[in-house]
């Protein structure tokens, strides 16, 4: 059995909650797991097209995208104060509970959605939103107020868009990428450049907010998303 100094230098797996998608406007809570899952899993799958042709076999699947990461985390929220290690152990599980959907869960003030999320453990860390919360309550009082419970939680990847940009190096004019504004650049000029029409910079300066096109600075990224090409390509 461990004992009370090992179990302290054990480290908790930590959820933070964050206002913004960068994941640098911190929302000020934290949930730490009180007691460490034996495991967590992940999940990692590639969007596949299967075309057939008559009279062959097999197929020559066609590559569509690559869904986000997924990680799933089995845990207990425990009161029965048998558990080393419970540093929550004197929380009645309702509270335990509570505490947990207020980080994860609870629409966040003016954002009007929960929360990002930063999850780690150690050196492990995993940026991303809720998609799934199962609670099963197992033990219980005479008066019927729960000592345990098993939490199943299902967390899928998040990355800003500026990041998952400069991640990946695309290019193309029908995905995200982005560019870095020189002393002489304009904004349809830019379009011209990327979508070969200038006339999709309006798009282009509400994706990034742009107040308007003179507050374009020197060595400034913008993020060039997938346009609608409904306007004639015409030449700066």
């Amino acid at each position: 059995m461990a004992t009370k100094k090992e179990t302290a230098n054990v480290e908790k797996i930590v959820i933070r909650q964050y206002l913004d998608p960068v994941l640098q406007l911190s929302a000020g809570g934290e949930f730490v797991i009180p007691i460490n899952p034996e495991s967590y899993a992940q999940s990692y799958k590639v969007e596949a097209r299967q075309k057939s042709t008559g009279g062959n076999q097999g197929s020559d699947p066609e590559y569509k995208f690559t869904p986000p990461e997924q990680l799933k985390l089995d845990f207990i929220l425990d009161n029965t104060g048998t558990i080393e290690g419970n540093i929550l152990d004197g929380t009645e599980v309702r509270e335990q509970v509570k505490k947990l959907l207020d980080i994860v869960y609870e629409m966040k003030g003016k954002s009007h959605r929960p929360a990002y999320l930063k999850i780690q453990w150690g050196l492990f860390k995993f940026d991303c939103i809720l998609v799934s919360l199962d609670i099963n309550y197992v033990l219980f009082k005479p008066n019927g107020n729960p000592l345990r419970a098993k939490v199943s939680a299902n967390f899928t990847q998040y990355v800003a868009p500026t990041k998952r940009v400069k991640e990946q190096g695309k290019e193309s004019p029908d995905l995200f990428h982005s560019v870095k504004v020189a002393d002489s650049d304009t904004l349809p000029l830019l379009c011209y450049k990327s979508y070969g029409n200038p006339a999709l910079y309006p798009q282009v300066a509400y994706y990034n907010s742009l107040a308007s096109l003179r507050s374009l600075k020197t060595d400034q990224e913008l993020i060039f998303p997938p346009v609608k090409q409904s306007d004639n390509p015409k030449t700066p």
